[in-house]
């Protein structure tokens, strides 16, 4: 078995490389796909200044724009889907918010 000399391996478990901190929101999320009229309900997990996760009915494609509003404060942005992961039945999605939440 050959020998990596003078690699240096690190475990990366536990480290944090997003560069905002996420706090858990548990409020609901309405989500409209940017040139489409259908709006979906959705479950907040957690929010930054620079993204969101929540958990959506449906499956949305990686890289697309899609508009989100928080109801309950009338605060709305265009973001972007970074992932998009089976969960639970539903589907648990991040966001890059293409703006601040107004």
């Amino acid at each position: 078995m050959p020998v990596l000399k003078g690699l240096e391996i690190r475990s990366f478990a536990g480290v944090e490389s997003r560069k905002s901190e996420r706090f858990p929101m548990r409020s609901a999320v309405l989500v409209c796909c940017l040139g489409s009229d259908c709006v979906v309900p959705a479950q907040g997990l957690n929010i930054s200044d620079r993204g969101m996760a929540f958990v959506i009915s449906e499956e949305l494609p990686y890289g697309a724009l899609i508009q989100v509003t928080l109801p309950q404060s009338g605060m709305s942005t265009v973001a972007r889907v970074r992932n998009c992961e089976p969960n639970h039945g539903g589907w648990r999605v991040g966001v890059e918010l293409m703006g601040s939440l107004a």
